[in-house]
């Protein structure tokens, strides 16, 4: 594999430190920019979200067609280490998990009116999503080899029997990507 910086790649670094330097480190350093969880709260967000945006910095994991600008994996380690010199970085480039995350996910295994209905919003920044996997003693922790929650197909329906716990943001998401077990089959698990 070739982990060469790629001229592109180098550009978006720099703007990206240079974004953090001089725009969200100053926020962060602001107490009253944080919320109650030690987040950057809303109202200072969305000014650094439309900077961010205005600059083309966002959402620079996916694809151009879903609203990316496509940088692969290489040049996203590139970018996330610059994202993540700040706390605020990554959800300010729409780069956070779990958005970060679902958002790849829903890129890559939706339907087209998937990704209409629960990929765009998150990639427009007019929502927040979350990860449900972790479940308490005895099923599997964050291990999803030992999944207990369920998932039965009923009609077109699923039927989603299980607990889950320690879900990271979903206090604030719209969204939900629910991992569950939908065979007893250990090789579809």
């Amino acid at each position: 594999m070739d982990f060469t910086i790629s001229p592109e790649i180098e550009d978006y670094r720099q703007r990206i430190s240079r974004f953090v330097e001089d725009e969200i480190l100053p926020v962060e350093m602001n107490r009253d920019s944080w919320d109650a969880h030690g987040n950057i709260a809303h109202d200072w967000l969305e000014p650094l979200r439309e900077k961010a945006r205005a600059e083309g910095l966002w959402c620079l994991q996916l694809r151009p067609e879903t609203g990316g600008r496509g940088l692969g994996k290489v040049g996203m380690a590139v970018c996330y280490e610059e994202m993540n010199r700040s706390i605020f970085g990554p959800v300010v480039f729409n780069s956070a998990a779990p958005d970060d995350g679902n958002m790849m996910v829903l890129e890559k295994a939706a339907t087209d009116a998937q990704k209409e209905r629960w990929l765009q919003p998150i990639v427009q920044g007019k929502v927040r999503s979350a990860f449900a996997m972790t479940e308490p003693h005895p099923g599997g922790g964050s291990d999803p080899g030992m999944m207990l929650t369920t998932a039965k197909k009923d009609g077109d329906k699923y039927i989603i029997k299980g607990r889950k716990w320690f879900i990271t943001g979903a206090e604030d998401a719209k969204h939900f990507i629910l991992m569950a077990r939908t065979s007893d089959d250990p090789r579809r698990v």
